[in-house]
């Protein structure tokens, strides 16, 4: 396998390793098959004993990844040439068995075609890839996870959230977000923006009553949009992302350790209201 240098080797790429049920197509032996949007998110959405893998730096995967993502550099895998390096060990030691599904993706540039070439290289079987990338996600009203790295750099550029463009949502009851619940840790992290999850979003995460408790408070389509829960456990990020991308929000981020994670890094959380 030769890679192209025109598409430049260190290109972030991203890639979802999938154990599948029968029934979705079977990739062929001798090289990767394209998967679309539709195909790879109804896998995700189906918790399809989904594994995935973003190759990116680590820098990229902490700004934005897809659900339940892992991060291996793609640097980690092959060299400058494109020679595999440690035998593939990158992958082959998280990715133990061979006749795992493997969607393979970047942003859409191409390297996702040079990560399925090395996978087939490694004795893969069944490789595919997602050739539109984040930029195609993008496109279909989805969201993507923020780990905390980014989070707090994020927070610290733009906190107390007041130009219109970025959005801390927290999408707990009011009584957990004030602090007055004697049962709970009160408190929320400083900026956020309390919209209790069940005023817009189902347990599916589709929009209720049109969603006007989120868009009555978020009204640029555009601005970045940050929800979190409790922590890593607790379902209602993910219903309120889901209910934000639905409404045709572009730039949405479910923040999944939530205020427990902020609480670990050292962080404090603030009672009562925001001004």
């Amino acid at each position: 396998m030769v890679m192209s240098w025109t598409r430049g080797w260190i290109t972030p790429c991203l890639i979802a390793v999938i154990g599948l049920a029968a029934g979705c197509g079977e990739a062929g032996t001798d090289g990767a098959e394209v998967v679309a949007y539709d195909e790879l998110n109804g896998w995700i959405e189906d918790e399809e004993d989904v594994v995935i893998i973003d190759v990116r730096t680590p820098t990229d995967y902490a700004a934005g990844h897809l659900q339940n993502a892992i991060n291996i550099d793609l640097t980690e895998l092959m060299d400058q040439s494109g020679a595999v390096l440690d035998g593939g060990s990158a992958l082959t030691s998280v990715v133990t068995d061979k006749s795992t599904r493997i969607v393979a993706y970047c942003f859409g540039w191409g390297n996702d075609e040079d990560f399925a070439d090395i996978a087939v290289e490694l004795g893969y079987t069944s490789v595919y890839r997602y050739e539109g990338g984040t930029d195609d996600w993008a496109t279909h009203e989805n969201y993507l996870v923020i780990e905390y790295a980014s989070v707090i750099n994020w927070h610290d550029a733009y906190y107390p959230f007041g130009d219109g463009e970025n959005y801390l949502i927290d999408d707990l009851p009011v009584d957990w977000y004030t602090g007055d619940d004697p049962d709970h840790p009160g408190g929320h992290i400083p900026g956020a923006i309390n919209i209790p999850v069940e005023l817009w979003a189902d347990a599916d995460g589709d929009p209720v009553d049109g969603g006007t408790a989120f868009t009555g408070v978020v009204a640029e389509t555009d601005a970045k949009v940050v929800v979190y829960c409790g922590n890593w456990s607790c379902g209602k990020s993910l219903m309120g992302v889901k209910a934000a991308a639905a409404l045709g929000y572009t730039n949405v981020f479910r923040y999944q350790g939530g205020w427990e994670e902020w609480i670990e890094e050292g962080n404090e959380l603030t009672p009562g209201e925001d001004p």
